[in-house]
Order: structure tokens, then C-alpha cells, then sequence
């Protein structure tokens, strides 16, 4: 299923490769993602996948960009969720690592590549470590002190213990929390509730300042329901990047109340998952 047989064992001598989750009807997304990844982390070489399902797309500034087409096989038998799609992407990764991104995650300063490398290396050294978070847009805690100053552990009970936010993961560990039936927020609310479950060691990289900063900075996030971040504008404007913004438009904010409203009908859809996980 990778789209260049000639890249079979590319990543064997590397500790971790850069999945970019996406989807084929966000392919208006993959240009500036490209753009931006390549410029404020030139440094970057390890296998990168980008998650499709049937577009084989290339970027000129990454020639050994893999496409995972995922339904490439699956055709006839319905489409795959959210959930199934990044189990057969992972299962192409070769390192024991993967960095995970989402295509509307718009790095907008330059990555602190060497804070990475640390990172993967700290995973490396210690196995027990399942998941190390590189961005301010990760869990919100509570947070535990650790023993390396640079990191700080992810609470028991935290929120969002769970996140689909750029991070380190252990490719063994994220497959294992996945559950076929959900989407990418179901997946951090009930995988959440796994994970309040299970001892796995969660870490974040500092990002205060007085640390130097989150590891990977970008707005939180770039499109939201299928809409535009209003903010994602300047950002485009400032490094060249032209979209056509009408075909999406922009997503207006809900009150919190309903979206929380809003959040609970969702899960209510299949009350019997809902209580699998509350009471698994």
C-alpha cells in the first residue's frame, strides 16, 4: 500500500517518522502544511506519511513523502472511521516512534528540532515512556513534576490525558487506545477515560517560557467543523501562502454552553459505546 516501493526500510536508522493525519477531502490543506513544516523545521529528515484515502499526492519540497492511501484496498466495504484509517497508517510506520500531526496544524515558528531529538532519544532510553507532548495545545492537566526538569508528567486523572495534538507517541501504545467506532474527538474523550484507566507514563515538554517555548507552536487549530480559523489569515498572508478562504468560509464560535450540549447528543448517538467505555 506505500505508494514507492523503492522507500520499503526507509526509517530504520531513524527513531521516529512524522504522521501527518489527514483525509482526502482536506487536500486545500496539505500545500500550506508542506510550506510551512519545511520552513520553520528545514531540519527535518525522517520518514514523513501523510494519512490519505486513495490520493497519491506529491510535494515538491518533500520528494520522499509517503501516501498511505489507506482505502486503496477497501473498496465495496463502506468507509473507514477516523479511527480504522489511523490504524492502517500506523501499521506502515516503520520506527518504533511517530511524531503525529493533523494537515490543519500550521506551524507558524521555527520548531526547536533539537528539543525533538531529546525527546525521542529520552522515549528511546526508556521504554516505559509511551507519549511525550510537544505543544501548549496538549492536555490541561493537572501536571506532576518530573525528574527531568525539562518535562512534566501528565496527570492520572488529567484532562484530555488523551490528545490528538502534535506529540511523541510509541507506535505500539497509540494503537493500542484506538477503537474502531470513533472519530478524532471521540477518540480523545473515551480514549481519555482509558487512559485514566492504565499506568502508561504521558510526559509533556515544557513550553513557559522560561524553558524556551513549546517544542512545535501553531494555532489551535487551523480549521474548525470544516471552517476556517479567522486567525489562520495573517499567518497565511505573512509567509506567502495564498488560499481561496470562500470555499470553506469561516467557522464562527459557538456558545460554550451549547457546544458542550452539543458534545453530549453526539455521544449519546450510541449509547451502548458510550457505556462500554463509562463501565469497561
Amino acid at each position: 500500500m506505500i505508494s514507492d516501493g523503492s522507500l520499503s526500510g526507509w526509517g530504520a536508522n531513524h527513531r521516529y517518522s512524522v504522521l501527518v493525519n489527514s483525509s482526502d477531502g482536506y487536500e486545500d490543506c496539505w500545500r500550506p502544511f508542506f510550506h510551512l513544516l519545511k520552513k520553520y523545521w528545514p531540519m527535518l529528515e525522517v520518514p514523513i506519511y501523510l494519512n490519505t484515502e486513495h490520493k497519491n499526492w506529491k510535494a515538491t519540497n518533500y520528494p520522499n513523502l509517503i501516501c498511505t492511501q489507506v482505502e486503496k484496498e477497501n473498496r465495496g466495504q463502506g468507509r473507514l472511521t477516523w479511527s480504522e484509517c489511523l490504524m492502517l497508517a500506523l501499521e506502515q510506520i516503520k520506527t518504533p516512534l511517530v511524531l503525529y500531526f493533523q494537515e490543519d496544524y500550521f506551524i507558524h515558528q521555527n520548531v526547536r528540532h533539537v528539543l525533538i531529538e531529546q525527546a525521542s532519544d529520552y522515549m528511546v532510553r526508556n521504554p516505559e515512556v509511551s507519549h511525550i507532548a510537544l505543544t501548549r495545545h496538549c492536555s490541561y492537566g493537572p501536571y506532576e513534576a518530573h525528574s527531568e526538569p525539562w518535562l512534566q508528567t501528565i496527570g492520572q486523572n488529567a484532562r484530555y490525558r488523551i490528545s490528538t495534538q502534535a506529540a511523541l507517541w510509541r507506535v505500539d501504545v497509540l494503537k493500542s487506545y484506538l477503537n474502531s467506532l470513533e472519530n478524532g474527538w471521540m477518540f480523545e474523550v473515551y480514549g481519555t477515560w482509558r487512559a485514566n484507566k492504565r499506568k502508561d507514563v504521558f510526559l509533556s515538554a515544557k513550553w513557559d517560557q522560561m524553558t524556551g517555548g513549546p517544542a512545535i507552536d501553531y494555532l489551535h487549530t487551523g480549521i474548525i467543523k470544516g471552517k476556517w480559523l479567522s486567525a489562520i489569515r495573517p499567518v497565511f498572508a505573512s509567509n506567502g501562502i495564498e488560499v481561496d478562504f470562500n470555499r470553506r468560509g469561516f467557522y464562527v464560535p459557538k456558545n460554550a454552553y451549547l457546544h458542550k450540549l452539543e458534545v453530549a447528543q453526539k455521544l449519546l448517538k450510541n449509547p451502548r459505546h458510550l457505556l462500554n467505555q463509562i463501565f469497561k
